[in-house]
Formats: C-alpha cells, sequence, structure tokens
C-alpha cells in the first residue's frame, strides 16, 4: 500500500518534471532572444552605442539567467536539497530581479519612492545573503553552486 507522503511525494516529481520541461523552453526563448538582440545589435553599429539597445541587451540576458536560476531552484527541490542551499538560490534570484529592475527603468521618469524601494530591496536581499554566508561558514557548510558556475 502507498503512503501519503509517498503519493505526494511522486506528485512533487511530476509537476517539478512539468515545469523543467517548461522552464528548458523559457530559457531557450530567453537565449534565443539574446542572441538575436546581440547580432541586431552587431549589424547595425551606430545602434550598437545607443544606451535602449544595451538596455535590452542586458534585460535579454539577464532574464535568460533568472530562467536558469529558477531551473536550478526547482532542480534543488526535487532532489531534495532545501533549506540554506534552496535559500541562496531564491535570494539570488531576488538580486537579479531587482537589478534587472534597475537596468530597465527610466532614471528621469522614475518615481523617488520607487527607487528608494528598489534600493532597499537590493540592501535587504544583500544582508540576506551576506547573513546566509555567515551561518553556513559558522556551520563548515559548503553551498551547491549554481548552474555554469566554477566550484
Amino acid at each position: 500500500p502507498m503512503r501519503l507522503d509517498d503519493l505526494y511525494r511522486h506528485f512533487e516529481r511530476a509537476v517539478a518534471f512539468v515545469l523543467m520541461a517548461g522552464m528548458v523552453v523559457v530559457i531557450g526563448l530567453a537565449v534565443w532572444s539574446f542572441v538575436r538582440a546581440t547580432l541586431m545589435a552587431a549589424a547595425d553599429p551606430s545602434a550598437a552605442l545607443d544606451y535602449a539597445v544595451f538596455q535590452t541587451l542586458f534585460d535579454r540576458l539577464l532574464a535568460a539567467i533568472i530562467a536558469l536560476e529558477l531551473a536550478h531552484s526547482v532542480q534543488l527541490m526535487v532532489s531534495g536539497r532545501r533549506g540554506l542551499t534552496q535559500l541562496r538560490a531564491v535570494l539570488a534570484i531576488g538580486v537579479l530581479a531587482v537589478v534587472r529592475k534597475l537596468i530597465l527603468i527610466d532614471l528621469e521618469s522614475a518615481e523617488p519612492l520607487l527607487l528608494l524601494g528598489l534600493s532597499a530591496a537590493i540592501v535587504t536581499l544583500a544582508g540576506a545573503l551576506a547573513l546566509l554566508s555567515w551561518a553556513e561558514s559558522r556551520a563548515g557548510v559548503r553551498h551547491m553552486p549554481s548552474p555554469g558556475a566554477e566550484d
């Protein structure tokens, strides 16, 4: 007889598989979008100096990186490596998302309160990452690197 927690574990893995399949598509689209925008910018050297083109390129690049980090987080969940390792991935996603927003924002027309909020979010996320690193070093925990990171 299958226990309820075994049934849930199978359900969780099935959902994670569907999410990972979707993430592969999203990552592929984000990378294609970045490559296409890069090739278009390289084809027109005068446009390559335009700040809006740089914003677009970094937007596409960060979208691909965020998608990779999300896929990594799902993979950590499926493999059972939860806790501090998964928390690090979620905090990294948060930092990337806020940085992406800052790159895309038009600073001349941005509300000061929005900029203050984004600044507070970055300081808070960076503080949480620093605290997490400190806690891991005190506990002797070595975190798992993100996909493609050097050991």
